[in-house]
């Protein structure tokens, strides 16, 4: 019986019995097994499928067989192996191998190069038993053990995982092996796997395939789940004409350099023989229509850069794709580095629509909803593209984080990767070991690293955000490195992808993706140098802000914070480490100095005060702690204490505290802080003249001309204004409008919290207002707050919307542009909870409610005057009872404007506040009027007038006279 008539045979068998009768009918018309004698009826069904299977094999192979025994020897090292003789020598002696062990070297060698599978080997070495796999490991470790007696230095017999076994050595034959390379058909080719339509790949797929068709080969460079190998295949298969096949090298599953040249010999059909397998490639690329895909060659990068520079240079016109997490390096090589999909940044403002258009954004939505009609909601889309973000926009990330998102509600997706990506899913169960999971993907990287790269890698851990070559030799030392192996170190780190690289104003940047980050540092955990790394790593984050504290006063605002922004990320870091018991305090607390004006510049108070006193817990560090040291953190406390929600009831103590340590310091200028700081603090809580007694006596005892000192003779302006000496406070403030207004060139920012060219701006707004120039202060208060937007300064935003462009805006009737500037005030509020800004934001939400006709605006104002006085936040409030009591006017409450107006003679700083005193007048003599007394409304206009005539307050007296003039006196 022929073999395709057994296989006939054993498809048409419809019972056990069946299969028995055909296996017996075959087993007996073979010459080579006719002599054995086989009970089947005592087989069981597992054993006969599994001789079946060992017979097709064996007849499959048979005429390998045939060709082998037609060589007469073979040469592998010192070896000489005679098949036909059953004689293996080393160095012209004698080897014992066994019956067992000479077939089964026949065999590994007559398929030299090439994987022979398990079955193979028990059909060539047991053609007629079922035997247990353990024989089969017994007897290949017994030829392994000879031949490494003989001769350790050589590897010759390899396992391939899953698969088989392989015979890996170089082979000389005594005559020229049949001629086994041959050019395949089609058929013969490994195929591509099948891919999914990429997202956003179009331009790469485009520039690939011009690439393609120069001269030399392209190789897809990018990091692990970047889509490297589905582009790869996209471009070929978009590249390729109808009659162009496409053979697919996979080296991902390769142990050993060696075993490169028979996956691309496989690759392309070219049957392994003695000769030069690859030659047999070169030949079939150079008379084929043939385009190779040689899909990860990273890990054993040297061979493959070595094969496929042969290729290319023997066979230009080759068209060849290599995909890698490293470039090649050879002559012929076009690299294209793939990034990951593109993202909207976190910073970015973008409508949900426009974020919809990134092919990352559609990714994980096309992932996480499936082709259902449902639309994800613009907070869901909000949170979505946070993730892509975070995981750089890779492929592979999104897919397996989308994965886990579509088995949960929409609602939980914002606190699902909160803490890292550890919840993620696992991949498709086909997708190769490396993809099913993030973790997978990062090891695949990690153990391809020398020592000396994963040490950096570890080490780099460290950083939360960028940094740079600076950064990055401080670090050197904690894993016992020298300076030129780390940079070699970490140059091969980008190369490889792990580490990416970012030019910005000719400065190179450098960041760890987060996943990698998070990956290297449980790397890091388990290290030596865990903790000299995160010291190193805590020194140097000092040291830099001590240099960023020097430029402070000397830089730009935008110069300032585009360098120094991003170091708050680090600035967590380090403390967290710091405080901890493992760490080191007395550092922490010189790190919570040096830290505190990137937070004052970021407007996060509570964030540092609460770092504050974190360090004030470790008293004996506090105690080491330099005198200038200690004023600056009672004056940074002093400071998130003023700017809270609720001033904090001990504010004015700490105050006085902070100027007692300035003192002592003997620092002036940081005497002027505190000074400065305290007067804020007294206007704010409705105190606007002792602030300006405050400040007057410090200069006459300091023989201090507040000209030298431009942010404290701005907040001297701004308080003269409260106090109402508005001709005083517009000298000071066109002065400063000359001298340091220039929107161009700024100032360093500001000491008090307020970027200086915005400050000016918006306390002359304020004022022009008062004066009775809308136009101009409508124009200033702009200014400020472009300028603050643009520095995304939250106070100098917050307070040039609500001292000034707000209220400005509203009084003079223009609701539409007072509404947009009470939802940004809100956004504000929302972003640094500073109860001067949460209080104003409400109060003009229920003005402009009321403005509107709407009675639940009433209750909002109220309220909002309540939560200000119970932060003690004074400053301003007569002003919103003011505009309460017109509002219940306008409504016919006569009974409540009188009530509203009422309470402000109750305000503790009512007679040092008169910047609104003309205000107050009028709206009492419309009370009076409304209520037919018109002697005295007259007299109550009389005083406004006289009042803002005094102040030289344009704008009220308008006001008044417009009152006067609705007012009827009959």
């Amino acid at each position: 019986m022929a073999l395709s008539d057994f296989k006939r045979a054993r498809r048409s068998s419809n019972t056990i019995e069946d299969l028995r009768r055909s296996l017996a009918t075959f087993i007996l018309s073979q010459p080579a097994v006719q002599h054995v004698s086989i009970c089947l009826e005592n087989w069981p069904v597992r054993y006969i499928v599994q001789f079946i299977m060992n017979c097709e094999s064996r007849m499959s192979h048979h005429l390998g067989f045939q060709t082998l025994s037609k060589q007469t020897a073979f040469q592998f090292g010192d070896f000489r192996f005679l098949p036909e003789a059953q004689s293996l020598l080393y160095k012209g002696q004698p080897v014992g191998l066994g019956g067992r062990g000479f077939d089964i070297l026949t065999l590994l060698v007559a398929r030299a190069g090439e994987v022979v599978s398990k079955a193979d080997l028990f059909a060539h070495v047991w053609p007629d038993y079922i035997v247990h796999d353990h024989n089969l490991k017994v007897n290949v470790g017994n030829l392994r053990r000879s031949l490494a007696e003989l001769d350790p230095s050589m590897e010759y017999i390899v396992t391939i995982a899953g698969r088989g076994y392989k015979f890996v050595a170089a082979l000389e034959s005594d005559r020229p092996a049949l001629a086994r390379q041959v050019v395949a058909s089609a058929s013969h080719h490994i195929a591509a796997p099948q891919v999914r339509p990429l997202l956003g790949r179009d331009d790469a797929t485009r520039q690939i395939s011009e690439k393609l068709d120069q001269a030399g080969y392209v190789t897809i460079v990018g990091p692990g789940g970047a889509g490297k190998t589905s582009l790869a295949v996209t471009v070929a298969e978009q590249s390729c004409g109808a009659n162009e096949a496409i053979a697919f090298a996979d080296l991902s599953t390769l142990s050993d350099p060696r075993f490169v040249v028979p996956a691309i010999a496989s690759a392309l059909g070219v049957s392994l023989g003695f000769d030069d397998p690859i030659a047999g490639v070169i030949d079939v690329l150079r008379h084929n229509r043939l385009l190779l895909i040689i899909d990860n060659c990273e890990h054993v990068i040297a061979m493959a850069a070595t094969i496929v520079e042969r290729i290319s240079a023997d066979v230009p016109s080759a068209r060849i794709i290599a995909t890698s997490r490293e470039p090649l390096r050879t002559r012929h090589e076009q690299i294209h580095f793939l990034s990951g999909l593109a993202y909207p940044h976190q910073t970015t403002t973008l409508s949900i629509s426009d974020a919809l258009q990134f092919p990352a954004i559609q990714l994980f939505i096309s992932k996480a909803y499936g082709s259902g009609d449902t639309k994800p909601t613009d907070e869901y889309v909000r949170s979505v593209v946070s993730i892509c973000s975070r995981l750089d926009g890779l492929a592979l990330a999104i897919e397996l984080a989308a994965g886990t998102a579509s088995v949960l509600a929409p609602s939980a997706l914002d606190d699902l990767f909160r803490d890292g990506f550890h919840t993620m899913n696992r991949g498709a169960r086909d997708a190769p070991l490396r993809h099913q999971s993030l973790e997978a993907t990062l090891d695949w990287s990690y153990r391809l690293l020398p020592d000396r790269e994963a040490v950096l890698l570890g080490l780099l851990s460290v950083f939360s955000g960028r940094f740079n070559a600076d950064d990055v030799e401080a670090m050197y030392s904690a894993g016992a490195l020298e300076p030129i192996t780390g940079r070699d170190a970490l140059s091969q780190l980008v190369a490889k992808s792990l580490v990416s690289a970012e030019y910005d104003g000719g400065t190179v940047h450098y960041r760890l993706a987060e996943s990698t980050g998070a990956y290297a540092a449980r790397r890091l955990s388990g290290s030596l140098y865990r903790e000299k790394a995160r010291r190193h790593f805590a020194v140097r984050t000092k040291d830099k802000l001590q240099i960023a504290e020097r430029e402070w006063s000397s830089q730009t605002s935008r110069e300032w914070l585009g360098k120094y922004r991003r170091q708050i990320d680090d600035v967590r870091a380090a403390i967290g480490w710091a405080f901890d018991p493992a760490g080191d305090a007395a550092l922490g607390v010189e790190l919570v100095v040096a830290a505190l004006p990137l937070w004052q510049e970021l407007s996060a108070f509570r964030e540092m005060l609460e770092a504050i006193d974190l360090a004030g817990s470790n008293s004996a560090a506090l105690m080491a702690l330099a005198p200038l040291g200690r004023a600056k953190l009672s004056t940074a406390r002093a400071w998130a204490m003023t700017l809270a929600r609720h001033m904090h009831p001990q504010t004015d103590d700490v105050w006085r505290e902070s100027i007692f340590h300035a003192n002592g310091s003997r620092d002036a200028e940081f005497q002027i802080r505190s000074v400065c700081g305290q007067a804020v603090f007294l206007a704010y809580s409705g105190r606007p003249r002792t602030a300006l007694r405050s400040m007057n006596e410090f200069a006459a005892a300091k023989a201090l001309d507040w000209t030298t000192a431009p942010d404290g003779k701005r907040l001297l302006a701004h308080i003269k204004i409260y106090a109402g000496e508005f001709n005083s406070a517009s000298t000071h403030l066109e002065a400063l409008m000359d001298d340091w207004g220039h929107l161009e060139e700024g100032h360093g920012l500001s000491r008090f919290q307020v970027d200086l060219p915005a400050g000016i701006r918006f306390s002359q707004a304020f004022l022009s207002w008062l004066q009775g120039d809308s136009d101009r202060a409508s124009r200033l208060a702009g200014q400020a707050i472009d300028r603050a937007a643009d520095l995304d300064h939250m106070i100098s935003l917050g307070n040039a919307i609500s001292l000034a462009a707000l209220p400005i805006a509203f009084v003079e009737g223009d609701l539409e542009t007072a509404s947009r500037l009470q939802h940004q005030l809100a956004d504000v509020s929302r972003r640094e909870s500073v109860g001067i800004y949460e209080g104003t934001a409400k109060f003009f939400a229920g003005a402009i409610q009321s403005s509107r006709g709407e009675q639940a605006g009433f209750t909002l104002m109220q309220d909002s005057i309540s939560g200000l006085l119970r932060g003690n936040w004074r400053a301003r409030v007569p002003f919103y009872r003011s505009l309460l009591a017109e509002a219940y006017l306008a409504a016919s409450e006569l009974q409540l404007a009188e009530d509203s107006l009422r309470a402000v003679l109750a305000e503790t700083g009512i007679r040092e506040e008169r910047w609104w005193h003309p205000d107050l007048w009028r709206v009492a003599g419309m009370i009076a009027a409304g209520n037919r007394r018109t002697d005295k409304a007259m007299r109550y206009f009389q005083t406004s007038l006289d009042c803002a005539r005094a102040m030289g307050a344009g704008a009220a007296t308008k006001r008044t006279q417009l009152a006067i003039d609705a007012t009827d006196f009959g």
